[in-house]
């Protein structure tokens, strides 16, 4: 059974939260590294799951001294979107632009860059088999219309949506594993180190 996120895991206890907040983010930080994939000197990628996701919400709740259960109810409901599942992964991919007066340039000659990510799996050594590709889809904002991509912004959230081989290859560790952009103005990849893929193999097996 998939993971879930749940709003009685979260608290409106502030000063409660508060009394524990740097060991939590101590712990998330930690999750967030072996989850977090770099690719190129502009984009990160940081995979999510309902631990990941309910230390935003915290985050959020606390920071915003939110007080109300439905509000929360309603930010948990926003954020299940974005959790992974038996054959899919989700992860936020940002792009870094840090010069204001260089942002709207860069973003324009990388549009589209969303929609050029993929997963390379394989081949296994040995093996003449060809690879497979887990192309990314975007996870349109609550607001914005599926049918309708939108341009590139600073962040996006992808899934990667696995076939049952595909899904078998990536939970195979012998099965190479490479997170890669293919856009014409930025082209990179990186292979994921075991213990991200470890991590991430613990997603899809929530499923199965």
């Amino acid at each position: 059974m998939a993971d879930s996120l749940r709003a009685d895991a979260i608290t409106l206890d502030h000063e409660r939260y508060a009394e524990r907040r740097a060991e939590v983010r101590a712990a998330a930080i930690a999750l967030r590294r072996e989850r977090k994939v770099r690719v190129g000197n502009m984009l990160s990628f940081s995979f999510e799951n309902a631990a990941t996701l309910a230390y935003q919400i915290q985050e959020m709740a606390f920071t915003e001294r939110l007080s109300d259960p439905l509000e929360l109810a309603h930010e948990v409901g926003l954020h299940e979107r974005m959790l992974p599942d038996s054959h899919s992964l989700v992860a936020t991919m940002l792009v870094e632009l840090t010069d204001p007066t260089t942002i709207k340039g860069e973003l324009a000659r990388l549009e589209g860059l969303q929609r050029s990510v993929s997963l390379e799996l394989g081949p296994e050594p040995g093996s003449d088999s060809a690879g497979l590709r887990v192309r990314a889809e975007e996870i349109p904002a609550p607001d914005e219309d599926p049918d309708q991509p939108g341009p590139l912004v600073s962040v996006h959230v992808l899934r990667f949506r696995f076939t049952d081989a595909a899904r078998d290859a990536f939970r195979n560790p012998a099965v190479p594993a490479e997170l890669v952009v293919d856009h014409p103005e930025y082209a990179d990849g990186t292979p994921l180190t075991d213990a991200t893929r470890k991590s991430l193999i613990a997603d899809l097996a929530l499923g199965n």
